[in-house]
Order: C-alpha cells, then structure tokens, then sequence
C-alpha cells in the first residue's frame, strides 16, 4: 500500500521553527568565520559581512521547506523511478542557478564598493558571481534534498514500525496462524533495518561530496554525477533485499569512485571478486557499511593515506566477502559492541534476520596490522531459488 504525506506536512510551525532556528545558527557560525578571517580588515564596519552571511542563510531558510516537501513526495517504492531521479537533478541544477543568481545580485547591494570593487547593477559582476557561487548551491540544495529525503524515510520507517508492532500483536492473540504472521514480521523488520541503513548510506555519501567543495571545485561536478548514479541504483533497489553480487559491487565502484576524489590520490583501493561468484545474491548495501567501517577507523586516522582492499570467492557451500584496511594493529572493532557504528551492527543484524546461524560478521586483525572485516553466507543464486520453487516432491 502506498502512503503519500499529508498536506503540509513539512511546513508545520514545529518544522519552520527548526529550519529558522538551523540557518540562524548557521549564518551565525559563517558571519563569525568571516570577522574571524583577514579579509575582516577590508571592512571597517563588520555589519556588511554579518548582514550577507544573515542573508544567504535565510535564504536557504526560505529554500528548505519547499524542498523538504519535495523530497517527500518522492516515493522510492513507486514506478519510473529513473525519470525521476533524472527530474530531481534537473530541478537541482535550475535550483542552484536561480539561487546562485540571488546571491550574485545581492553581493553588491550587501557589501560596501570600496570593499569589493563590485558596483551594484553591473550584469556583467552579477554573471561572473553567478558562475562562482553555482556550484556551492548545487551541492547545497543536493544536501538539503538529501536531508529530505532521509527524513522522509524515516517516517516510512515508522510507518513500518508501527505495523511491525500490529503484526506481532495479531500473531500473540492468533497462534494457529503464526507461521504466516512470522515470516511477515521478518519482512517487516528487514524493511525496517534496510530503512534504516538508506539515511545513513544517503548522509555518509554527501558528506563525501560536500567535504570536496571548498577544495576542488571542479571535482564536484564529478562527484555529482557520480551520486546521481550512486542514488538511482541504491533507491531502484529498494525493495529487493538480495540482488547479485556483481550488481552490489558495481554500486561499491560507484562509491569507492567517490572516495579517491575526495581524497585526492592518496586513497588506494581494490576490488577483486572471483568469476564464479558473480551472480551470487548477497544483501543490498552489504560491502558498504564494511568500507565506511575502514575509512573511519583506518584511512581517516592515517590522514586520508591507505588502501582498502575488498574480496569475494566461494567457500564450499558459503560465499566469503572481505573488507582489508591498513590500520593500526591494535584496533578492535566488534559489530557487537554497544559503540560500534550504526553500518556494522545494522549489518548483523540483516545477516541474521536473512540467514539466521548460517550467516555471520566478524572483525580479526589482519596480518602487520589493520584489520579484516569478513561475511560469510550461503552461496545461493536466484536460478538456484527457481529450482527450488519448482521442484514439487513426489
């Protein structure tokens, strides 16, 4: 069944005072960078400087919640899922630009000539400003349209939560159909920890992308198309919970891709999968979580120098998939723990729900130091369900 949000949903008086209250701040912190910085002595006066960060943060203030409520009629579950992420991009895109283009208008009138040579009404200024401020907009408004859409999916996820918790209700008071309400309490958790996984797969990626903007401009565009692909698939296959192993790798390539931009050549990686394992089903975003667990605790503690390693052979009746970092030998990461991350333990908890105590994650120290995260599932390919469903016993 599908549920569309109600009207107004995003532009509640709670949710306008969290945007105002989000962007005040925001400007604040811009505004006390600026009077911060050397450029503070161009401005005898600061209120110039404070009055522009004011502006661009209120404007964005003003942006958000149309692009909230955008974002929340964006239905993953619903078909034509490419024309639309297509649409969203463009939108982005005359998005940017149009603000872009405020702001560019707006320099001149908010800061003093004297100060920034740019006389106020000159469209040839107001162009050149417009081509410097696009990309920061872009990337801005793809954030912004990313926070939204994490949040709309949380309230999926609660949606489904809530009908996780009728389910298990119904199947206390009707026992003689517990078979039937189990298996749809197991669909209804794994939608639950899959949705779960989406907003923080969704935020751990833009981070990656807006963390480049101030350093390499021209890299974002890159970046972008990259995230473009990296979202199209990862929402295409929303509601599937195993698909092919070559098709989570391709989806690994794309963020992986982004990472070495984002670090600039000194991040080294590999994927090595063995041919007879590429139509294996695994389930959707599992190699992720395990390179973000080695960025985090390997690449990022060595300055954003290392290399991550990934693999994937068969073992008998299991598929193994690995995870290798370089990171300090005594690094103990167990998925177990209370203060592991969010990725590994919703990991765990997917393999278990799917598997049961045929699956499992661990973490060992590898070989001089870093460590290795290793899966390990059932081999099982869709052609192999097919058999399965079909064979009928005598």
């Amino acid at each position: 069944m599908r549920s569309s949000p109600p009207t107004g949903y995003w532009m509640d008086r709670k949710a306008l005072v969290l945007d105002f209250a989000f962007w005040t701040l925001f400007g604040a912190l811009t505004a006390s960078n600026w009077l911060l910085s050397p450029i503070v002595h161009q401005y005898p006066d600061p209120g110039p400087l404070i009055v522009k960060a004011l502006f661009t943060s209120y404007l964005w203030a003003f942006v958000t919640p149309p692009v909230f409520w955008l974002a929340a009629r964006f239905n993953p579950e619903q078909g034509a899922l490419g024309t639309r992420v297509l649409l969203l991009l463009i939108i982005s895109l005359a998005a940017g630009l149009a603000l872009a283009w405020v702001q560019a208008f707006a320099a001149p009138l908010l800061l003093p000539l004297a100060a920034t040579g740019y006389p106020a009404g000159d469209w040839a200024v107001v162009w050149s400003l417009t081509r410097r401020y696009f990309p920061t907009a872009v990337v801005t408004f793809l954030v912004v349209l990313g926070a939204g859409l994490a949040a709309d999916i949380f309230r999926r996820y609660r949606v489904r939560q809530r009908e996780a918790d009728r389910l298990q209700a119904e199947a206390s008071r009707l026992q003689a159909q517990s078979a039937e309400l189990h298996a749809q309490l197991s669909e209804a958790r794994l939608a639950m920890l899959r949705t779960q996984l989406d907003p923080h797969f969704l935020f751990n990626t833009l981070n990656a992308v807006s963390a480049l903007v101030a350093e390499d401009p021209r890299g974002v565009r890159d970046m972008i198309a990259l995230l473009s692909e990296l979202l199209r698939s990862s929402l295409k296959g929303s509601r599937e919970q195993e698909i092919p192993l070559h098709e989570e790798v391709r989806l690994l390539r794309l963020y992986l891709e982004i990472l070495e931009i984002r670090y600039q050549g000194q991040l080294h990686t590999e994927v090595v999968v063995d041919p007879d394992v590429h139509d294996a089903l695994v389930p959707n975003l599992t190699l992720q979580p395990l390179v973000e667990n080695a960025m985090k605790h390997a690449i990022d503690r060595a300055g954003g120098h290392g290399t991550v390693a990934v693999r994937a052979f068969r073992s008998g009746d299991d598929l193994v998939l690995t995870v290798q970092d370089a990171g300090p030998g005594n690094d103990v990461r167990n998925p177990d723990d209370a203060g592991a991350g969010m990725g590994l333990r919703l990991t765990r908890a997917r393999l278990t729900e799917l598997y049961g105590a045929d699956a499992g994650l661990d973490l060992t120290p590898a070989p001089g130091a870093g460590m290795i995260a290793r899966i390990v599932l059932p081999y099982h390919t869709r052609e192999d369900i097919r058999l399965a469903d079909d064979f009928v016993p005598a």
